[in-house]
């Protein structure tokens, strides 16, 4: 098997830890993986990414089937090499991608028609081709192409869109086994906030030879209540010895909800796009590092954190940094952010291990909450962007 899934033990809750194998070494679940979407990151480089304690990333295939396209990975031997990164990748397939182009897209059974925003060429990116594609970045673990939507889509629509992702599922596990290159391949499960679709895709799914399943088509829209219903559903119909990969989602909270209902990886671009805002992870509450209050602050981000910037940096320099723009402050704040999110994972797996993950869970909402001086604080999550809102 390209990947092997090792459940270690189930926690009371039904919370997971087990041991990702894969053949660029055996990564420790519940994993966040960071999101390097151009195979880089905006502010860090590799060795700081590797630093942050991160065994595995993903990239978008979408983008780099884009610029620099195809030819470069298979000139330089695939992702590994030509970004200098020697743990694991997840590239996703495109769907999340085609979805956010509303305006200059065209989905029909081939696949999807669109135009590059790079050079408006005609473009068409179908189950093969993203295969092919990602079988050149020569990913540890590939996804089907699927079809994501609103998840507010009436039930018609999101079934017409369930049903096309598993013929497109079925196509790319076809167009994967024609060449042996040793990488996995993940399903998506869809169905909205529908549960008898959910029920459905993830019945359908499981029935044929994937190494890992992934539950895709939440943070698009649904309330943060029916996330959790369609993730603790589509996760409860998952196969024990496979793994389960909650797609795009999110924030701190967001982890500790999902692990609690069976959940073992994720990814999400909120680390590094809140640092870019001024927002800092810490286990005391979102902090923004731009407010005046932190001018003369000698403290440590989070005394806790033993990240570089946290040893050596206070809260008054990085103020500094961001207040004035520099993109210092946003590489820091970055650095720490995603560093933040593997302590919280290391975190979230000892208490697994303990069999005290209902205890953990309750306290480290309490930690990771957001602080009263943010209490009105509005997060947005949508195709393409972040965003803190305040209000009022």
């Amino acid at each position: 098997m390209a990947v092997r899934f090792e459940l270690v033990t189930t926690d009371p809750t039904g919370a997971r830890a087990g041991v990702l194998h894969t053949r660029r070494g055996s990564i420790p679940t519940p994993v966040f993986m960071p999101v390097g979407t151009h195979a880089s990151f905006r502010h860090l480089s590799m060795e700081e990414v590797k630093a942050t304690g991160a065994k595995i990333l993903l990239s978008n295939t979408y983008h780099l089937m884009l610029k620099p396209g195809i030819d470069v990975f298979q000139r330089f031997g695939g992702i590994h090499p030509f970004m200098q990164w020697d743990g694991a990748v997840l590239t996703d397939s495109g769907g999340f991608q085609i979805f956010s182009l509303p305006e200059d897209r065209l989905i029909t059974e081939k696949g999807a028609h669109f135009r590059s925003f790079h050079d408006n060429s005609r473009q068409l990116l179908s189950p093969e081709s993203s295969i092919a594609m990602q079988q050149a970045i020569n990913s540890e673990i590939m996804m089907v192409l699927d079809v994501c939507i609103d998840s507010r889509t009436d039930e018609a629509g999101t079934r017409e869109a369930m049903e096309r992702t598993h013929r497109w599922a079925l196509r790319s596990l076809v167009a994967k086994n024609k060449v042996d290159t040793g990488q996995a391949l993940f399903a998506i499960v869809q169905g909205g906030v529908h549960p008898h679709l959910r029920d459905e895709s993830a019945a359908f799914l499981t029935q044929h030879p994937f190494d890992g399943f992934a539950i895709g088509g939440l943070a698009v829209g649904e309330t943060n209540e029916e996330r959790k219903a369609m993730t603790a559903r589509a996760a409860a119909s998952l196969p024990q010895d496979k793994p389960r990969y909650l797609m795009g989602v999110g924030t701190p909270t967001d982890l500790l909800e999902a692990v609690l209902r069976g959940v073992d990886m994720f990814d999400c671009i909120i680390p590094t796009k809140m640092a870019q805002q001024g927002y800092a992870y810490t286990f005391q509450g979102l902090v923004r590092i731009t407010r005046q209050v932190f001018r003369l602050s000698d403290e440590p981000l989070d005394p806790t954190c033993d990240c570089y910037v946290c040893k050596r940096y206070s809260r008054g320099y990085l103020q500094h940094l961001m207040s004035g723009k520099h993109h210092t402050g946003s590489r820091m704040l970055s650095v720490h952010n995603v560093h933040h999110y593997q302590q919280l994972t290391w975190r979230m797996r000892d208490a697994i291990l303990k069999g005290s993950y209902a205890q953990a869970y309750r306290e480290l909402k309490q930690l990771v909450a957001t602080p009263k001086d943010l209490k009105d604080a509005k997060l947005e999550v949508g195709p393409g962007a972040v965003t803190l809102k305040e209000v009022g």
